[in-house]
């Protein structure tokens, strides 16, 4: 077997840094990921749309390109484009949410950024090398122990109508709600969690298919000391711990949302010492740096024996077949559902 090649360089490929189309988490956590990507090789964020000032753009770097430097992709609505701009190349998708029409080849591997997103792929790409890299919590992300002049905090931006149209106007007859509309700095949003003591969070699929694949504001509300209210859609559910960590939010009738909130109001912290320490060892930039020194050797192992050898296992492994008796019994309960449907009505 040939021994695996060294990564060169890492580029992190992103369509634009300055435009309002890419203000978004998922730009926070993909440029928090290539700081500190360049502590492990030397790293280089690339855009590909937009040009901007002092930083590469793809289409002039790829003639020189290094041909052992690992590009990482992370914009999932781009990446079928991207894979056809770099075929041949050593190329990894960093999974940030579902729901886009993606084909992965087995050769591309896949950073999931929560579990959720994971266990997606293993159904989508179930040979694919499959790899798990959460975001990392900004140091400043902390209780700052502020007085909470906040009773609740919404982030209008990406919610969802019930929310908006509803469950706000109802707790606004309740208690003091603020709410934020713009994309605002990230200092100023940790002061808002600090002077919260209820944050709402609410995310739906949307028409297209997308899902939220890890919702990063609510983790830092909790880390900032905030009750959290969320539903449990897509990577939510991988630190959401209801009753626990957090209370689902959108249960049963508006009413029954609106009693539990109003209930948290002066209750005090949800959250002890010990729990939100642990939530933020598991996000921090400790936890992110060992699963790089666990997860760069291996993508070099792999592209090394990927350049030397096909891929065979979606040939080999399959999907076990159904034993006898149990077709048996299906061929059983049709026949029978087939003949009641053909049975005179009235009949016994």
């Amino acid at each position: 077997m040939p021994q695996p090649t060294a990564i060169a360089q890492i580029y992190v490929l992103l369509p634009g840094l300055q435009g309002r189309a890419w203000q978004s988490g998922g730009l926070l956590i993909a440029r928090k990921a290539a700081a500190l990507l360049q502590s492990h090789l030397p790293t280089q964020v690339v855009t590909y749309r937009d040009r901007e000032p002092d930083v590469p753009y793809l289409a002039d770097l790829l003639p020189t390109l290094d041909p052992h430097a690992l590009l990482i992709a992370t914009w999932g609505p781009h990446i079928n484009e991207l894979r056809g701009q770099l075929a041949g190349r050593r190329l990894v998708y960093y999974a940030q949410s579902t729901g886009w029409p993606i084909q992965l080849p087995a050769p591309i591997p896949i950073l999931c950024l929560s579990r959720y997103i994971m266990a997606q792929w293993m159904r989508a790409a179930p040979y694919n090398p499959l790899f798990l890299l959460g975001p990392v919590l900004e140091p400043d992300c902390c209780d700052q122990g502020l007085a909470r002049d906040i009773d609740v905090l919404f982030i209008e931006r990406k919610s969802t109508a019930y929310l908006r149209d509803h469950l706000v106007p109802a707790l606004r007859e309740r208690g003091n709600v603020h709410t934020v509309r713009d994309f605002i700095p990230r200092a100023e949003l940790f002061q808002l969690y600090n002077r919260a003591q209820v944050y709402l969070y609410s995310s739906a699929p949307w028409a297209s298919g997308w899902v939220e694949g890890f919702g990063f504001q609510p983790l830092e509300a909790t880390i900032c000391g905030c009750a959290v209210f969320s539903n449990l859609h897509g990577g939510l559910a991988d630190y959401l711990d209801p009753q626990l960590n957090a209370f689902k939010l959108e249960v049963y009738a508006l009413g029954y949302d609106v009693e539990r909130i109003v209930a948290r109001l002066g209750a005090g912290p949800l959250n002890p010492p010990a729990t939100l320490a642990a939530l933020r060892a598991t996000y921090s930039e400790a936890a992110f740096h060992a699963r790089i020194d666990a997860i760069l050797p291996e993508l070099a192992r792999f592209f090394g024996y990927a350049a030397h050898h096909p891929a065979d296992i979606a040939r080999l492994a399959y999907v076990a077949p159904v034993p006898a008796w149990r077709q048996q019994l299906y061929r059983v309960k049709q026949r029978t559902t087939r003949a009641l449907q053909r049975r005179p009505k009235g009949a016994r």
